[in-house]
């Protein structure tokens, strides 16, 4: 009886071994599927000029003006992982016993099955995104009837402009860190002492202007001590 009992006990203990690992197994399991989308870059591939061009930014500020802001863009071409789910079956070993005749006597080994959804598959489907960034220029194109005028102003390494709309013409005013007008990309406008220089687009005349200490915009501000931003004509 003491060496069937000693049986029964080993039993008992190498199906809970068993058990357990089950358990284990099947919780890795959970752990190495929880991650539900991965994405990869494997390539960044750059947009041609006439492709920056189609990405182009332009808006329409009269029937004569237009402003347009040009972008360089990139095509990022990534790998997205899908996971496939389906039926799964998991199977729970025990073991129980009567205890008839002491501890651990009359046992017998049971089984628990349970069905429940998971990952099946991974696939891997080929995807692309678009990123643009803006060149910090503004091109801006003038019908005059007979002929359409380019005009570009290039603040990439100037500062920061915005553009807006005075009267039917086209304003874009420009400030940078040193005038106290701009701070961390962002135009802060140009309150009294600060320094900014505007570009007037209209159909009959383009006006450059400037201010430091005082409120207005003038041609000509002896207290505007920066480097003049450039206004470049440009071909069709």
């Amino acid at each position: 009886m003491q060496a069937i009992s000693k049986k029964k006990r080993d039993l008992n203990y190498n199906s809970i071994l068993k058990s357990n690992s089950s358990i284990l197994v099947h919780n890795n399991k959970k752990e190495v599927f929880s991650v539900k989308i991965i994405k990869i870059l494997v390539i960044a591939l750059s947009i041609t000029l006439l492709a920056l061009t189609a990405a182009s930014q332009i808006s329409q500020v009269s029937d004569a003006i237009t402003v347009e802001e040009p972008k360089a863009c990139n095509i990022i071409f990534y790998d997205e992982m899908k996971q496939i789910f389906g039926n799964c079956i998991d199977y729970y070993n025990y073991t129980s016993c009567l205890n008839t005749s002491g501890a651990s006597t009359d046992c017998s080994l049971n089984q628990i099955q349970r069905n429940f959804t998971c990952v099946t598959e991974e696939v891997f489907i080929k995807k692309n995104m678009t990123e643009c960034s803006p060149l910090n220029k503004f091109v801006v194109s003038i019908n005059q009837g007979s002929a359409i005028e380019k005009k570009e102003i290039d603040f990439s390494s100037w500062g920061v402009c915005v553009n807006s709309t005075e009267n039917n013409c086209l304003a874009i005013t420009c400030g940078t860190l040193k005038g106290g007008s701009a701070r961390n990309g962002i135009f802060n406008g140009c309150d009294s002492g600060k320094s900014c220089q505007k570009f007037l687009f209209c159909q009959d005349k383009t006006e450059i202007l400037y201010k430091a200490s005082r409120k207005d915009f003038v041609q000509n501000d002896p207290t505007f001590h920066l480097p003049s931003l450039a206004l470049k004509e440009v071909g069709e």
